[in-house]
């Protein structure tokens, strides 16, 4: 009887929940020159998870596998796709990298080196 109830109160939950809703945790840290960006997304395979930066814009996309035909007595982790998006402003796109530990993703951005500003002398006529 138990299962039955819980079983139904999961599922009126994974019906009114959104993709923001049911996400995962995220720190970012500023250090000198960069940001760091810690996911946090246990039991996906890294080939599940897509990062993309697109206008200033980081998005990470992450895809539980769960397995066909099972029956699920307790399922509380879901089996949707979640995403998160960060806005970061002027950064070196070139450099940003990605790394996949312990199902703690981490992504580092520098930031762009500011440009010296030279004084410019005019002359006059």
């Amino acid at each position: 009887m138990f299962n039955e109830l819980y079983g139904l109160a999961n599922q009126l939950n994974n019906r009114f929940y959104t993709n923001s809703e049911r996400s995962f945790p995220v720190d970012i840290i500023e250090g000198d020159g960069f940001y760091q960006v810690n996911a946090e997304i246990p039991g996906v395979d890294k080939n599940k998870i897509e990062v993309t930066f697109e206008d200033s814009t980081l998005t990470i996309k992450a895809s539980p596998t769960v397995g066909e035909n099972q029956k699920f007595l307790i399922n509380e982790r879901g089996n949707k796709e979640y995403e998160r998006r960060f806005y970061f402003g002027d950064i070196e796109e070139d450099s940003l990298s990605a790394k996949y530990e312990n199902g703690i993703l981490m992504v580092t951005i520098n930031l762009k080196k500011p440009e010296e500003k030279q004084k410019k002398v005019i002359t006059i006529e």
